[in-house]
């Protein structure tokens, strides 16, 4: 029992520390004139600016990147429990999405890293990239929980890693805005489509 409370304190720290950033975000980050809405650390020249547009573009695009890739990993967390699917066609995507869930959830890791020291280091920091650190902070022990599970073997481990995941997606839609919501209708599409078929397949 104690082993078990033992485990949830890092996903605790990690989600409160999330909560914060948030909150930083939206009411701690105040410009220069006395407006919300990001800290700017200085004005960026136009030439630099030019400069950076390709180069911020690429990174815009490898964070949303991450997002679907966190999408597809999501999926699993609903298509584990199709095993048994009456749908010959659910029973070959159980296996394909098994099989994709852990690399692409460490894919959207590296990527959000990669967007996200972008960002930190050749940007103006604003409040997105605090929400963006929330993001990073739940993914990165989210990944943590998930190199555990097979090793801790305790349902406490799987329960926590859901749990995460799903905070994640909340920080991903405040975060990334219409990209997350776009990807999580897909993945709620998909789970509908599912059922869709499962249904017809069990009428046969």
């Amino acid at each position: 029992m104690k082993q078990s409370r033992t485990l949830y304190i890092p996903a605790a720290i990690s989600l409160l520390a999330s909560i914060a950033l948030i909150l930083f975000a939206f009411f701690g980050v105040v410009h220069p004139g006395g407006a919300h809405g990001g800290s700017s650390l200085g004005k960026v020249p136009p030439g630099m600016e030019r400069r950076e547009q390709g180069s911020e573009g690429l990174f815009r695009t490898l964070g949303t990147i991450a997002v679907w890739c966190a999408a597809v990993s999501y999926a699993w967390l609903r298509l584990k429990k199709k095993r048994r699917s009456p749908s010959a066609i659910v029973k070959k995507l159980v296996p394909l999405f098994n099989r994709l869930h852990q690399p692409v959830a460490y894919a959207a890791l590296v990527l959000i890293a990669a967007h996200g020291i972008y960002f930190l280091t050749q940007a103006v920091v604003k409040d997105d990239t605090y929400t963006g650190i929330a993001a990073f902070v739940l993914l990165l022990t989210l990944a943590v929980y998930g190199y555990l599970i097979r090793r801790l073997k305790s349902k406490h481990t799987r329960k926590i890693h859901f749990l995460l995941a799903t905070a994640f997606g909340v920080v991903a839609f405040i975060h990334a805005g219409g990209s997350a919501i776009i990807a999580a209708l897909s993945i709620v599409a998909l789970w509908g489509l599912i059922e869709f078929v499962e249904r017809m397949a069990s009428r046969k």
